[in-house]
């Protein structure tokens, strides 16, 4: 065989030997571009089957530690991100959750359960993303479109608003008694509570026996809290090495019914130093897991507790835990995950009977759903609570109430803030003069620990929800100061809206009240209303706007103070010069918006009535509200109306300046109301003689005519008449004494309408961009708006005009 030949046949086995090699890989040790070596694969499996092993035995928090080290052995491998996102849910470090799914849970074919998309979901409403959850949820409908739950899930995060009713009827604080483990299922005991809890004790056994394997806490044990929230461990022949509670008491607290493991007792004797242990056990079902039982003992005249028994109907294969009893004794409610349920953990009812308790009957679907309902209680009134994650809520566990008196109503959750987007469960409750006050068990944020027991007062009064929302997006704005005032304008209420802008407050049925909503750099709103006007569900909503000033007001009939409609309000920028106008409705509302640090002049006219004429100035606020109402007066005619007094020298009727002041303002009048003919008449008193009285009084009303005439006012439109002492105001005729006021109020100066020309729309009024009386109808912003003014106005000027009558 030549050279040649030889160094072909040795490459084609190299080559073949690769192969066998690459192929012997992939069939026995499974592995394919991971960049990882046989040995280090067969490592990383051991682990990964290490962590899973935790994860069957519930050991959640170690599991976690295991598949983190799988994940630095095999970064490529994403399926382990999505085992440690699952077990961060399982202990309920939800926050952890949605960092190790946010990344991996949208990957095509990596997630092998649908139940991830359900954690992710929750993890996010626990954020408070509701619109992301959506999606995930609605992902999990598509594979699973007849689980219940999600259909509940959706509606939850729809009616967001509506769980925020009552939120102000409640007063809620935490338990100074918390402890930095698990407090949680409280239930009412002597003159204080007992509850569950992980909290150290100075038993040796605690130290001795290994901690809850789930999340590395302590086993829970029964804790007496008395009415100084002094707490200490409850009689110990009740306690195992394991987990006891929650706890029912009934029979005036002389009878018992707790929750604990399944559990065969051991041993534990102290002699001369030292401990000797014999081991006690847990039962465990027949898939390896260890379930739940209800154990009942009574107290004894020497104030010890029986050996607790177990209930008749306890299973090794079933948990059944969370009693709570009726006041009459006579019924046993409890949770549990027995064969034949709706869902994950349902909720059971067992009757009393001749000293056994009866065999456990499903509560049914209007209580029970597909998640899992737990935590039951029932108070004096037959009002029955319960915790669920299947009905619609804010998230997580929420806890609900029926009336067991009356099947037929629905059940009702208790809303924010008993219920949060975080777990929230284990009510008790009772009356408390006209209100109620209670605790309830939640790992809501802002708590001491892993699970919390908080204290709630509740007052019976209504309230009514509302919202604060952007005027253009319509978006809720977070951050607007709200505040409610009675109609006697004392102030009910005020709070700062969150991030979904909503506000409530408790009210009076049939009272008034009014709602104003401010925003540092907004606009305000301002609602009046009263509660039973409102329709059921309704909810109040105060639209504001950024960096908005308006200017708003109402014309009214002087006479009555009844709006007016069809008035012309006309406005003058006396900065910029621009002039627009608005009509009012029926309503006799305006409004539009304005500018700070500038003058407006205001005209509001309208036909047989006197116009009204003001001005304002803004401050340098760019946003908020300027109230300018119009008062104007109908005119009757032939109904004198007085003039401010005209003065002139004795026995003359020049014009004295002073004198021409007040003619000027009565031009203006005339100006401001081009329709109508006037009378304008002088009057003297008494004193004198009645026919030189009443000729200086005639020759002053026409020299002050010729005034007003020689000012602009067309001559047709005005007389001047003197009617010297013949019309007296009061009795000071001649002869009769008088003092100085009396004879003061009959010289006067008076004008009274005698007919109307027809009404037209005058040249100036052809100049205005007339816009709607609604600023919030108005699209067009005020630099915009007056622009377009002035450039009407100009091209105007370049036309013949004529009057006409008014079309607008």
């Amino acid at each position: 065989m030549s050279k040649i030949k030889k160094i072909i046949v040795i490459l084609i086995l190299l080559i073949l030997s690769v192969a066998l090699f690459e192929t012997t890989a992939k069939t026995v040790y499974g592995i394919e571009k991971t960049g990882i070596g046989p040995l280090k694969q067969k490592s990383y499996e051991r682990t990964k089957e290490r962590a899973a092993s935790c994860y069957d035995n519930f050991a959640y928090a170690k599991g976690i530690e295991v598949y983190k080290k799988a994940l630095k052995k095999m970064p490529s491998d994403d399926t382990l991100k999505v085992a440690i996102a699952d077990g961060f849910f399982h202990i309920q470090e939800l926050d952890s959750a949605e960092y190790w799914y946010k990344n991996v849970i949208d990957q095509e074919g990596l997630v092998s359960e649908d139940k991830h998309y359900i954690q992710y979901a929750e993890a996010l409403i626990h954020q408070e993303r509701y619109e992301e959850a959506k999606v995930w949820f609605e992902k999990f409908e598509t594979e699973n479109p007849k689980d219940s739950r999600i259909k509940a899930r959706l509606e939850g995060l729809d009616k967001q608003l509506s769980f925020y009713g009552d939120s102000v009827l409640f007063e809620i604080s935490n338990a100074t008694f918390n402890t930095a483990g698990y407090d949680f299922s409280p239930t009412f005991y002597k003159n204080g509570l007992m509850i569950v809890s992980s909290r150290e004790t100075a038993r040796v056994t605690q130290f001795l026996k290994p901690k809850y394997k789930w999340d590395h806490s302590y086993f829970l044990n029964l804790f007496e809290v008395d009415a100084n929230n002094e707490v200490t461990e409850f009689d110990k022949r009740l306690k195992t090495s394991y987990h006891e509670g929650p706890v029912a008491f009934y029979d005036q607290g002389k009878k018992i019914i707790f929750t604990r493991n399944s559990y065969e007792k051991g041993e534990l004797r102290v002699n001369k130093s030292k401990v000797h242990i014999q081991s006690s056990q847990v039962s465990e079902s027949n898939t390896g897991a260890v379930k739940l039982k209800l154990f009942y003992s009574e107290l004894m005249e020497n104030g010890k507790w029986t050996t607790p028994e177990p209930l008749s109907f306890n299973d090794a294969n079933v948990s059944s835990g969370h009693p709570t009893v009726s006041v009459d004794g006579q019924k046993l409610y409890f949770a549990s995950d027995r064969e034949g349920g709706y869902g994950g953990t349902d909720l059971y009812v067992s009757t009393l009977t001749e000293g056994e308790w009866g065999e456990p009957v499903n509560m049914g679907d209007s209580i029970n759903t597909e998640g899992d309902e737990m935590f039951p209680y029932i108070d004096e009134e037959g009002l029955f609570y319960f915790a669920s994650n299947g009905h619609i809520g804010l998230g997580g566990l929420d806890i609900f109430r029926v009336d067991l008196n009356r099947m037929s109503t629905k059940v009702e959750n208790m809303g924010y803030p008993m219920n949060t987007v975080s777990d929230d469960f284990g009510l008790v409750i009772k009356a408390d003069g006209t209100d109620q006050t209670g605790y309830f068990s939640s790992n809501r944020p802002g708590g001491k620990g892993l699970d919390d027991i908080y204290k709630f007062h509740y007052t019976r009064r209504r309230a009514q929800s509302g919202k604060v929302v952007d005027l253009i997006t319509g978006l809720p704005l977070e951050g607007a100061e709200v505040v409610a005032q009675t109609d006697a304008g004392d102030t009910l209420g005020r709070m700062v809206t969150g991030i979904d802008g909503t506000f409530s407050f408790p009210y009076e049925w049939n009272s008034s009240y009014t709602v104003t909503s401010t925003k540092d750099q907004y606009s305000n709103d301002r609602l009046q209303f009263t509660p039973s006007d409102l329709s059921k569900g309704e909810i109040l909503e105060l639209r504001i706007t950024k960096e908005l000033l308006v200017i708003k007001g109402v014309a009214y009939r002087e006479q009555n103070g009844q709006e007016l409609e069809s008035v012309k309000v006309i406005v003058k920028n006396e900065k910029t010069g621009a002039v627009f106008g608005m009509i009012t409705e029926d309503d006799g509302a305006y409004s539009f918006l304005a500018e700070p640090n500038t003058k407006y002049s205001f005209l509001m006219e309208k036909y047989r009535y006197l116009s009204y004429a003001n001005s304002l100035t803004t401050g340098a606020d760019k946003s908020g509200e300027i109230i300018n109402d119009g008062s104007l007066m109908e005119i009757v005619i032939g109904r004198p109306i007085e003039l401010n007094e005209i003065h002139f020298d004795v026995a003359k009727w020049d014009i004295r300046e002073d004198a021409a002041k007040e003619l000027d303002k009565f031009t203006q009048k005339l100006m401001d109301n081009p329709s109508i003919i006037v009378e304008l008449s002088t009057h003297t008193d008494s004193r004198g003689g009645d026919r030189y009285n009443l000729d200086l009084s005639d020759k002053r009303a026409k020299s002050s005519a010729d005034y007003v005439i020689n000012h602009g006012i067309p001559a047709e439109r005005l007389v001047g008449r003197g009617y010297g002492e013949s019309r007296l105001l009061n009795e000071c005729g001649n002869g009769v004494k008088c003092t100085k006021e009396q004879h003061q109020k009959n010289r006067r100066a008076e004008f009274k309408v005698t007919g109307f020309l027809p009404e037209e729309v005058i040249e100036e009024e052809l100049d205005i961009l007339w816009i709607s009386p609604n600023y919030k109808t108005v699209r067009l912003s005020i630099e915009e708006r007056e622009t377009l003014a002035k450039t009407h106005r100009q091209s105007l000027t370049q036309q013949d005009k004529e009057p006409k009558r008014n079309s607008l």
